[in-house]
């Protein structure tokens, strides 16, 4: 004759399998979306984007800094004046107004110091590859960073220089070219060029 716990015990046993199971396949499932996830992370159009969203954030930073400290703020994208782009860009501030970034001064003018994410560079794809044939601005210009002195210049009354940045993933032709940029009266914004697509997208998207 089978008593009530052995009843009872094995209704229990039954129900923990069934939820070990469960487990199991809650398990499966959340290594199987944190593998897309990673991979997404990892990828270069997400890395790219993420690049650009943060030069955006960075010359929006410059330009509030500008109009509270009263004084010109930079993000420069050749900050030792060599004529070539950086892999990186350097927020400053003109501290003496005489244009130029200096060192050993107190306070110092340096701000801030962004590296660009691995695999990602200032420069466009190819037009012979997709790329963009034109400048954000549909104008002729190849430059990959097109402002003045390679620099963007914030001043107290919040306008900015007028020009673009442009970001591409070398080896990745297939993640487009972004451009950030900023008009005369310090509007930033973003544009995408999505490759084979020959058309310029506002906003980043």
């Amino acid at each position: 004759m089978i008593n009530n716990f052995q009843i009872l015990k094995k209704k229990s046993t039954r129900e923990s399998g069934f939820t070990l199971v469960e487990l199991m396949v809650v398990i499966v499932i959340i290594a199987v979306i944190a593998g897309f996830t990673m991979a997404e992370i990892n990828s270069s159009s997400y890395k790219l984007k993420g690049a650009a969203q943060t030069l955006r954030a960075k010359m929006q930073q410059a330009k509030l800094l500008a109009v509270k400290e009263n004084c010109n703020v930079f993000v420069d994208f050749d900050l030792d004046g060599a004529g070539a782009i950086d892999s990186f860009y350097t927020l400053w501030q003109d501290l003496d107004g005489d244009g130029n970034y200096d060192t050993g001064v107190t306070p110092p003018e340096l701000l801030e110091t962004v590296n660009l994410p691995q695999r990602i560079a200032f420069g466009r794809v190819a037009s012979g590859d997709g790329g963009p044939g034109t400048s954000a601005s549909e104008t002729a210009s190849t430059d990959i960073v097109s402002f003045s002195g390679d620099s963007i210049r914030f001043s107290p009354q919040g306008t900015g220089s007028q020009g673009w940045a442009y970001l591409c993933a070398p080896g990745d032709d297939s993640a487009g070219t972004y451009a950030v940029g900023s008009n005369n009266v310090g509007r930033i914004q973003t544009r995408k060029w999505v490759t084979n697509d020959n058309r310029w997208r506002g906003d980043g998207k």
